[in-house]
This record gives structure tokens, C-alpha cells and sequence, in this order.
């Protein structure tokens, strides 16, 4: 039996939204088991009824405000599951109504960096990612940070990180899995001056194994101006 064009349309707008959601998960690296959570950005797409397509903001109480359906707990469901939802609450209105649900923006699952990294505040976890790995998307370590003092705190739990640890001598048992809520706190570590005639004074970093010899060694040694037996120590307080 042939089928006109018009036959085919449902099966068109079937499969015309699948291809969108399709598209624009793996665009944005997100798949229909996503949990939508707290101040994520969706897009609410209804098929052959713009009217009732909407950007929508999830409220801090996980609910969204949906045209024809008023307002909906979208927060702990997946994108599947929420698809589902407003389907149902649409074919009361509309005829057989196919709706895709696009994650616009993530910021529901969210670890945040303190401290001496490029660039300090929210970082959004939308898949597996190691310590590392964050620590490169929030713009690498800076040369101030004291790195073997870091720390993750998780909950009440708080997990000492050494990067010196894990960088120079690979213990990746320090490359731990992030989590949204984590906090990651790089402190910036302390720093002793190195003046007059070595070659290279200025700024250091301190670390515990830090000696005077190493310090003028990392400033380029001494000139052939320096007294070498006449090096002062000032501690912090004035004290020599």
C-alpha cells in the first residue's frame, strides 16, 4: 500500500527530534541519563509547536515553570526521565506532542578551586575527570602554589593532596577522582627574598627542603663581587 507524504509525517517528527537530541547531547558531551540539577539552563523543544518551545531555568528548588504544565520537579530526574514527564503533560493539550529536552548550560555540578591555580572558582564536572585533569581546565598550577600542601575537602573528609608527589615522582595514588562539591584548595606558599650579589635576586618559593645553598644556587649562584662568607640570614620577625 503506498503512503502518502502526509502519512509519513508523525514518523518524520519521530525521528526528526531523536536526531536533534541526538545532535546536541553529543555536542555538548551529554547523554539522555544526565540528572539535571539546581541552576542548570534547559531547552524545552515541542515539535511543530514553537509556541511552547522555552528556555528554562531550574530554580534553586529543582523546579522548572512549563507552559501548559505549570511548574515541574526537573532537579534528580535524567533528561529521559523529564522528557517523559512533559510529554505527558503536553498530550493534554497537544496531539501526540514530540518533545526533546536540551541541557543548554551545566552548572549543577560544579567542584570548586581555592587557591593557586590559573583561574580559581567553579569548574563544572560533566563526566569522569581526575585530579589532573581538573587542575588543567582550571588553568594549571601557579608558580606560587605550595604543592605539597594541597588538599581536597569532600563532605567532612578532608584528603591531603602532594603534587610534588604526584608530578616528579608519579604516585598517581595522589590523582584521585573529582567530584561535583568537591573543593580543591592549592594554598600559596610562602616565599623568602634572595638579595645582593648572586646573579639572578629576587622571589622563591619556600619549600621544607629548602637550605641557604639551594636558594642562592637557584638564583644563579654567587657573582664574582660576593662575599661568600659573609652571607646574613634575616628571619621574618628581624631576627639574624
Amino acid at each position: 500500500m503506498k503512503r502518502t507524504f502526509s502519512s509519513l509525517m508523525p514518523v518524520l517528527a519521530i525521528v526528526t527530534g531523536l536526531l536533534l537530541s541526538t545532535a546536541t547531547a553529543n555536542a555538548q558531551g551529554i547523554t539522555p541519563d544526565y540528572v539535571i540539577g539546581p541552576e542548570d539552563v534547559l531547552q524545552v523543544l515541542v515539535w511543530d509547536n514553537k509556541d511552547l518551545d522555552q528556555v528554562l531555568f531550574v530554580m534553586p528548588d529543582g523546579k522548572i515553570s512549563v507552559p501548559l504544565a505549570g511548574e515541574i520537579k526537573a532537579a534528580g530526574s535524567t533528561v529521559a526521565q523529564l522528557t517523559e514527564t512533559l510529554t505527558k503533560h503536553f498530550s493534554k493539550a497537544v496531539k501526540s506532542p514530540q518533545v526533546t529536552v536540551v541541557v543548554r548550560e551545566i552548572k549543577s555540578h560544579a567542584a570548586f578551586f581555592v587557591g593557586g591555580v590559573g583561574k580559581p572558582g567553579p569548574l563544572q564536572i560533566t563526566r569522569e575527570m581526575s585530579l589532573l585533569q581538573a587542575v588543567s581546565l582550571a588553568g594549571g598550577l601557579l608558580p606560587t602554589a605550595d604543592l605539597e600542601s594541597a588538599f581536597v575537602i569532600r563532605g567532612k573528609n578532608k584528603t591531603p593532596i602532594d603534587f610534588v608527589k604526584l608530578i616528579q615522582k608519579s604516585d598517581l595514588g595522589q590523582n584521585i577522582q573529582i567530584q561535583a562539591g568537591d573543593t580543591i584548595v592549592v594554598p600559596t606558599a610562602e616565599v623568602v627574598f634572595v638579595q645582593g650579589e648572586v646573579k639572578t635576586p629576587g622571589i622563591l618559593k619556600y619549600t621544607k627542603d629548602l637550605t641557604m645553598l639551594r636558594a642562592i644556587a637557584q638564583t644563579g649562584g654567587f657573582t664574582n663581587l660576593a662575599a661568600g662568607g659573609r652571607v646574613t640570614l634575616i628571619r621574618g620577625d628581624g631576627r639574624l
